[in-house]
């Protein structure tokens, strides 16, 4: 059970008192100064510590750098008024900590920050196993595109044309693992870098049903997440010419939160495919959370990609200097306009360096200067 150091917010105890924190099964240890915090920590070394930066007595940026000092691996949240300014985010980075979080905010803007900073899936980004077989036996092998379409595979195994595949997805939630009949279209021998013999597959579903098409675009597409605030929107995959917004619109109703993280591509037709449907889309309002980098990128060129609503956070490109180590950060939109587009920076995980923002921010920040 993961240990939480916390400062007596009641913001923040409120939120982790909600019931969507429950799956995380957090155990808390609740501060109300900087030196009862330190000494919470020095007795109990949690696995996370959310803190606000402005603390009695020891500041949360002072106690940030010492946990950082005595535990690297403790990960280290600094909670900050909207009032925040360049040479504070310049502190956030001196000090050392994992993320920055931007009072007042929602349940699930913190559960996401949460989950990430403890290496947990977020809502909607829940696990998967994939294996595929042939005549009952499981493939050496590895799936490099899945769809609602078809699969595409490598294997190690030999594959010819024609023959008969079962795609097998277990959910790691426990729900019960789906298999889909699959036929292979199309295969063609090739040569691995140590040069071992392979085969590259296509294979489509002759006889795909509804749970099957059910659990591909779930994995592949979007998923709707009720268990959220607001109705919760996660899309995934590629944004292309293939790609159909359709099917989503019976679930625009009131307030949606569109969640971009798993977003991995958007070519221009896919772009004007998502802007047609945001466009004719019946909804109230709404807002984008975790956009992933290729959304971002996107974003800050074609306005429409955001159309009406508002990015609340987004991932960003870091990079180490010390050891060329590269990761995203998730950045919160209130703290790069507070801070007048100033970019935090972070501790390298994996030296003593500092993780830099490895982007020009007047071309990466361009969609929050169209909201400012």
């Amino acid at each position: 059970m993961p240990l939480v150091l916390v400062s007596n917010n009641s913001e923040l105890l409120r939120h982790l008192a909600a019931p969507s924190f429950r799956r995380l099964e957090l155990e808390q240890r609740v501060a109300s100064s900087g030196e009862e915090a330190w000494r919470e920590f020095e007795a109990h070394r949690p696995t996370l510590a959310l803190l606000d930066a402005e603390m009695p007595g020891v500041t949360g940026y002072e106690l940030a750098e010492k946990i950082k000092a005595a535990a690297p691996a403790t990960r280290v949240v600094l909670v900050i008024g909207k009032r925040l300014s360049g040479e504070q985010m310049r502190r956030v980075g001196a000090c050392g900590c994992d993320e920055v979080l931007v009072a007042p905010m929602s349940a699930d803007e913190l559960y996401d920050v949460v989950a990430i900073q403890l290496g947990q899936p977020r809502r909607g980004a829940e696990r998967y196993g994939l294996a595929v077989t042939a005549d009952g036996k499981e493939l050496d092998a590895s799936i490099t595109n899945l769809s609602v379409d078809g699969v595409r595979l490598v294997s190690r195994t030999p594959v010819a044309e024609g023959a008969a595949l079962t795609v097998r997805i277990t959910p790691e939630d426990g729900s019960g693992a789906v298999e889909i009949p699959a036929q292979v279209v199309w295969a063609q021998p090739a040569t691995s870098s140590s040069g071992a013999p392979k085969t590259v597959v296509g294979a489509e579903y002759p006889n795909l049903d509804e749970r099957g098409r059910a659990m591909l675009a779930r994995l592949t597409q979007w998923e709707i997440v009720h268990e959220t605030q607001r109705i919760r929107v996660v899309l995934k995959g590629d944004f292309t010419e293939a790609t159909r917004f359709d099917e989503l619109a019976d679930s625009m109703v009131g307030r949606v939160d569109f969640d971009m993280a798993q977003v991995r591509y958007m070519n221009s037709l896919g772009v004007r495919a998502w802007c047609e449907f945001l466009r004719a889309a019946p909804i109230q309002g709404y807002e984008f959370h975790a956009c992933s980098v290729p959304f971002v990128l996107q974003a800050s060129m074609v306005e429409d990609v955001v159309g009406r609503g508002t990015v609340t956070s987004f991932f960003a490109p870091y990079h180490c200097a010390a050891c060329d180590h590269q990761e995203e950060r998730l950045l919160q939109s209130a703290a790069i306009l507070a801070s007048g587009m100033e970019p935090p920076t972070f501790q390298c995980p994996k030296c003593d360096g500092q993780l830099v923002f490895d982007d020009l921010p007047e071309r990466y920040f361009a969609f929050l200067s169209r909201d400012g």
